[in-house]
């Protein structure tokens, strides 16, 4: 699965946000899960259902 477009699309996710560990679970049904914590906090886990979804909630936490 190297090089998938949910593996391109973490790349791209990691390069605009380098305080975040980012990555995706494959759901048994429904596609996958998005999930990002910051390096420095890894109690925080934040999830969403699309890529898009998870940056803006990554720019939610950049706001406050």
């Amino acid at each position: 699965m190297e090089g998938s477009t949910a593996d391109q699309t973490v790349a791209a996710l990691r390069e605009c946000w380098p305080d975040w560990q980012i990555w995706y679970v494959p759901r048994a049904i429904g596609g996958l899960l998005w999930c990002a914590r910051l390096h420095s906090d890894h109690k925080t886990v934040i999830n969403a259902d699309t890529p898009d979804e998870l940056e803006e909630q990554l720019a939610d936490r950049r706001e406050q």
